[in-house]
């Protein structure tokens, strides 16, 4: 897809209202589902691994739908976000826990950040910056280059700030060293050294092992930011409590069971909000 042709969609998305909008999103992401049905089979694959032995298929069929449902949901409001101030996306959001992030930076080490990709993780990202957290986002880049463009060039026009997830490990630690923060996403698969293999929903997953190793490595400590709407529209933000290392017997020992804790805290977040994280992503690959 071109960076032209994303511009003309955005532009049909922002000429319409807001509520029509979402309800033009909403219907997109149902097409996906119930015509397109790209992917679907992950989502239930996905749903039927954390779920199985707790709804009936039913359920997690009305579960898929929805699912696809918030992804429409989360494009219509993300090619909309050139329509909001700073203070108009901060008015659609209760946020909460910011205390603990000043606590965190005011101990001068650093801070890193877990998030992951529910809620509406791009309207959080555009928060933090609207909050002047200064937090900067390892990124990935879209597959396709007019797509990533695009996505790239919206985050910067809001002010957020990236380190490339690929060879960025020596600079992050400068930044983290520095009193910088740093935000991760845990919930997408990783693979080879960089990943460990731990728990997720049952089943072991790779899983990112940087923030647990960069905390250990700078004494950065870690506090998780998840977003979620509830049934009103409205967008939330919480920011925990920082959360302590598991100790292990070695440094190697600490980082797996400390992101297999990071995995922990996400599972429970994401059976609180089911239908609002990214279960069409392969969370769940080979090693």
């Amino acid at each position: 897809m071109t960076n032209q042709l994303l511009h003309i969609i955005a532009r049909c998305f922002q000429r319409l209202s807001e509520p029509a909008a979402l309800r033009l999103g909403r219907g997109l992401g149902l097409f996906w589902h119930d015509v397109v049905r790209h992917r679907r089979g992950q989502v239930r694959q996905g749903l039927h691994q954390a779920f199985g032995q707790e709804l009936s298929s039913h359920e997690q069929h009305r579960l898929g739908r929805d699912n696809f449902a918030h992804y429409g949901v989360v494009l219509s409001e993300f090619l909309r976000l050139p329509l909001l101030d700073d203070q108009s996306l901060l008015d659609r959001f209760e946020i909460t826990g910011l205390e603990h992030v000043h606590q965190a930076r005011a101990r001068g080490r650093g801070l890193i950040v877990l998030t992951a990709h529910v809620g509406n993780w791009e309207w959080l990202a555009a928060a933090q910056a609207a909050l002047g957290l200064d937090i900067a986002i390892i990124t990935r880049h879209a597959h396709q280059d007019g797509v990533d463009r695009y996505w790239q060039d919206l985050r910067s026009r809001r002010g957020i700030r990236f380190f490339d997830a690929y060879g960025s490990l020596p600079a992050l630690m400068r930044h983290l060293r520095d009193g910088g923060a740093v935000g991760m996403s845990i919930d997408q698969n990783e693979g080879g050294n960089s990943g460990a293999r731990v728990d997720f929903f049952g089943r072991e997953s790779g899983t990112v092992k940087a923030p647990a190793l960069l905390s250990a490595r700078t004494g950065a400590p870690v506090i998780m930011a998840l977003s979620w709407r509830d049934e009103d529209g409205r967008h939330h933000a919480h920011f925990s409590d920082e959360i302590p290392p598991v100790e292990g017997r070695d440094l190697t020992d600490t980082v797996n069971l400390t992101t297999r804790h990071y995995n922990r805290l996400l599972e429970d977040f994401i059976r609180q909000h089911p239908s609002q994280w990214t279960w069409v992503h392969r969370r769940w690959k080979p090693a």
